[in-house]
Formats: structure tokens, C-alpha cells, sequence
């Protein structure tokens, strides 16, 4: 009988037999093929890097999923947790000298602690791209329009995008207490209501807007809603790009997309739109993306940018599952 520890695997890791090493080579060829069509040329960063790249740029949630060790010099390295930051790395040095636009595509793994819920593994494919300075609308609706081309060239036709702002939450969040706010993101999150009601009835912060939020979902009309109670510059602003970005899209891809105000999930250095997709039959979403225009200057080279990645096993997964 074989040893019973090296007869498993750890937990949040896998083996993956024929089937689901061909969907997932399927998935991937499909993928750089658009994206080299559309001129993004695929980079492969480190499998592990120093702790700081993510450290710099990773919020709470991503910090405390690392997977840290020493390396021979004593020094603390993290597995690639975000396939974002390495690439941002990448563009403020070594290619700091290449002429702006860069896009640039990626495919690999990504490692991260296993979270509770049950949803994610230790490691997971991710496939991607990033579109690196370049501020305007017109940026943020080509990466948009990758993500809906990838997942009708991968025909998959049921899914949508929820799309939201950050410029049109934050403000609300910046007379909290770090502690306080982290609680109100997480209401916003679970569309709290009754929490979110204590908050805006409370003295110190009587605003409509918190539970204005969770009703703020829908197609391009909320977007007039919200222009409405815009209570900043910064919301006014947000709201202007999001409606900028909705008259550029085609009628066949404004289908595809839900503007959700409330939307605040996702990394920390979003600054603009950001966005989660979903496929129908998923249960959670297989994707997400935004614009970080404040994460190239933490390496040395501010730039503003844009991208978005699909999680290549989710996609996988659910084409094994439409196979008889």
C-alpha cells in the first residue's frame, strides 16, 4: 500500500486527466488567437515573485491569501496570486521604455489560500489581457468588447457583465474610519439593506445614497437615476464615463451588460469601471475586470489601464458539463 500522504493531494489543488487538460488547451488557443488578432502580444511573468509586487497593490482580502516562502537569500517571495500586478511590473520596467499603448495578453495559474466558501482552489487558470496607457472611454469599451468577443468565439452566448464605478462609491466611503468603511463595503456587497439603513439614518451620516445603491441596477435608464443623486464631482464623473462607454457599444453589446452601482467587489486598485461576468449555470462569477490607473506609478511608471481576465477552469468546467 502506497504511503497515504503522497497518495492525496493537498486540499485546493487537483489533478487534471484528458478531459479537462483538453478543454482547457481548447479554451486557451481560443483565446490568444482573438487576442492576437487584436494585436495583444502574450507575456508569461514569474511563477513566484517578491512578496512587496502583491503586497503593494493587494487588498486586505488578497494579502491575506498570499502563499509566502523563503527563498535561498532569506528573503520572502509569494506565489502569483494576480496576474494584474505582475504585468504592471513588467510594463513599469522592463518595458518602461516601449511606446504607450501596450496590450498585452497572458494565460497561466494563479495561487491563492483557499477561501471557505468552497468556490476556489489553491490554484486556478486564469486567461487575460491588459490594455496599458490608454485613459480614455474608448480603452475601456475595447476591453469590453474582448471579453464579449472571447466568450462568443469560446460559444458561449448566455452570460452577462455587471458593470459599475468606483469613482461613484468611494467618495461616500472617505469621512468612514478604514474599520467602518471595510463594513460598509460588505453591506453594499451582500445589498445589506437594513444595515445600510442604519447607516444613513445614523446622525453623522444622513445620505440617501447608501441605500439608494441597491436599487441601482439595471440597463443604461439607471445610469439617468443615479445621475440624479450624484452627491460629488467624482459620482457626476463616473456616471458620465459609464454613459460615455454605453453610447459606444453596439446595440448587440449594451445587451450584454447590467449596470450595477452597487458593484464594489474586486481588487482595491480599481479606480474607474470595474466589472464582474457571468454564465448562466456558473452560480458565481467566471471573470471580472476594470480599470486601475493608479498601479503602474506604485512600480515606478504611472500609466493609466485597463484589462480583464476569465477564469480558464470555470470556462472549462462548463463546457465538460454541456458534453453528453
Amino acid at each position: 500500500m502506497p504511503n497515504e500522504r503522497i497518495s492525496r493531494i493537498p486540499p485546493g489543488s487537483r489533478d487534471l486527466l484528458a478531459d479537462d487538460v483538453r478543454r482547457r488547451r481548447e479554451v486557451q488557443s481560443t483565446w490568444f488567437e482573438l487576442a492576437h488578432s487584436r494585436g495583444y502580444d502574450e507575456i508569461i511573468p514569474p511563477t513566484f515573485e517578491y512578496e512587496e509586487v502583491f503586497a503593494l497593490a493587494a487588498g486586505r482580502d488578497l494579502a491575506s491569501r498570499l502563499i509566502r516562502f523563503l527563498d535561498r537569500d532569506g528573503k520572502i517571495v509569494a506565489l502569483r496570486a494576480d496576474f494584474t500586478s505582475s504585468i504592471a511590473r513588467v510594463a513599469a520596467t522592463r518595458l518602461r521604455t516601449e511606446p504607450l499603448p501596450l496590450r498585452l495578453s497572458y494565460a497561466g495559474k494563479v495561487y491563492r489560500q483557499a477561501t471557505d466558501d468552497g468556490g476556489h482552489h489553491r490554484e486556478a487558470f486564469q486567461l487575460g489581457a491588459e490594455l496599458i496607457g490608454d485613459g480614455s472611454a474608448e480603452a475601456d469599451v475595447e476591453i469590453l468588447r474582448l471579453a464579449i468577443d472571447t466568450l462568443t468565439a469560446l460559444g458561449i452566448n448566455d452570460f452577462q457583465i455587471n458593470i459599475g464605478e468606483s469613482r461613484f462609491i468611494e467618495p461616500l466611503l472617505r469621512d468612514f474610519p478604514e474599520e467602518e468603511a471595510e463594513r460598509v463595503r460588505e453591506a453594499i456587497d451582500r445589498k445589506d439593506r437594513a444595515t445600510l439603513e442604519g447607516i444613513s439614518g445614523s446622525a453623522r451620516f444622513q445620505t440617501p445614497m447608501f441605500v439608494s445603491l441597491l436599487d441601482l441596477i439595471g440597463r443604461a435608464e439607471v445610469l439617468d437615476r443615479a445621475m440624479v443623486l450624484a452627491e460629488s464631482d467624482e459620482a457626476w464623473a463616473a456616471i458620465a464615463r459609464l454613459q460615455e462607454i454605453n453610447s459606444l457599444l453596439a446595440p448587440e453589446e449594451r445587451a450584454r451588460l447590467v449596470y450595477d452601482l452597487g458593484e464594489i467587489r474586486g481588487q482595491d486598485y480599481y479606480t474607474g469601471i470595474r466589472f464582474e461576468i457571468f454564465i448562466a449555470g456558473a452560480g458565481r462569477s467566471v471573470g471580472a475586470g476594470g480599470r486601475y490607473d493608479g498601479l503602474l506609478g506604485l512600480y515606478g511608471r504611472s500609466a493609466p489601464a485597463v484589462g480583464f481576465m476569465l477564469e480558464t477552469d470555470a470556462i472549462a468546467d462548463h463546457f465538460l458539463r454541456q458534453e453528453p
